[in-house]
């Protein structure tokens, strides 16, 4: 572990503890090799969720059947 710990190019290591809780300033995500490939911090909200696209109408429609259910 001590020879890995001090060669490898990474922001944060655990061994055998938990990451929950791991301080916030410390590099996570990220484009590294130790990364997923995406910068994390302010643009998480961003690879973390999915956008979703609604549309108001002024009186309710009720399909015929339920889209994705229908055979």
């Amino acid at each position: 572990y001590e020879v890995f710990r001090r060669r490898v190019r990474a922001g944060l290591i655990n061994w055998n503890r938990q990451t929950t809780g791991a301080s916030s300033r410390l590099p996570f995500g990220g484009i590294g090799h130790s990364g997923n490939h995406r910068p994390s911090g302010f643009y998480a909200i961003d690879y973390c969720s999915y956008p979703v696209a609604s549309l108001e109408q002024p009186t309710i429609v009720t399909p015929a059947a339920c889209p994705g259910l229908a055979e």
